[in-house]
């Protein structure tokens, strides 16, 4: 997906572009093109197994480390 800022060319499903940090996706509120609901389950199911990813190398790292509640 290229950046209509910069013009770098950004990893399809991106939403922000990875040189300058502009939003590559435009909003439907915005007038711009809608997704499909596929499309829309595709990157939310994508953003979920991220946040989970996240969420349990914080807690692996903190029980690591000694954090958590003893």
């Amino acid at each position: 997906m290229r950046c209509p800022k910069c013009g770098h060319d950004n990893p399809h499903g991106k939403i922000v572009c990875a040189r300058c940090g502009s939003r590559l996706r435009v909003s439907a509120t915005a007038g711009g093109p809608q997704q499909n609901p596929q499309e829309f389950m595709g990157y939310l199911k994508a953003d979920l197994v991220r946040l989970a990813v996240v969420t349990t190398v914080v807690i692996a790292a903190s029980a690591a480390l000694g954090l958590l509640i003893r």
